[in-house]
């Protein structure tokens, strides 16, 4: 289980890549865009967090100016976590609380079934805001990085 996380985590960083590298070829015109980096890397955050039992203060709906540092660390942070579990810890239980304080459990390896899920979700929506205002706009096809990169 551990070598299909890290293949997905691994594809997730590669795509923010492309995405990052296309909104820093030149300013944005639609703001969204970069709430919607924005929030999808303080998902990555924020899940991190409760994955490691810590306090996250993370905002989920903020303007991020420093959207690619945390792209960055994000990046490297949930790498080590993964590389650090055992095969029978993807099982392991997870009690946390949502933003709004509802309490839940999930096993670890639905936390990163949805965050890999929900990295492609608003990757989409920021590629269709994208193709409003570039000529080129990057693909992030699961596929294509398996081509490449598997």
């Amino acid at each position: 289980m551990k070598p299909h996380f890290l293949q997905l985590f691994d594809y997730d960083a590669w795509a923010n890549e492309k995405v990052a590298e296309c909104i820093l070829e030149k300013p944005v015109e639609n703001q969204k865009i970069i709430l919607l980096f924005s929030h999808l890397l303080a998902a990555q955050k924020t899940w991190l967090n409760r994955c490691l039992g810590n306090e996250s203060p993370t905002k989920l709906w903020e303007m991020n100016d420093n959207w690619n540092n945390l792209r960055l660390a994000n990046q490297k942070e949930w790498k080590s976590y993964i590389q650090s579990l055992n095969d029978e810890d993807f099982e392991q239980i997870l009690s946390y609380q949502t933003s709004t304080g509802i309490p839940f459990k999930t096993a670890l390896k639905d936390i990163f079934t949805h965050l890999i899920n929900h990295g492609t979700y608003h990757r989409g929506q920021i590629i269709q805001l994208l193709k409003e205002e570039r000529d080129s706009i990057p693909t992030t096809d699961f596929i294509l990085f398996v081509r490449e990169y598997c």
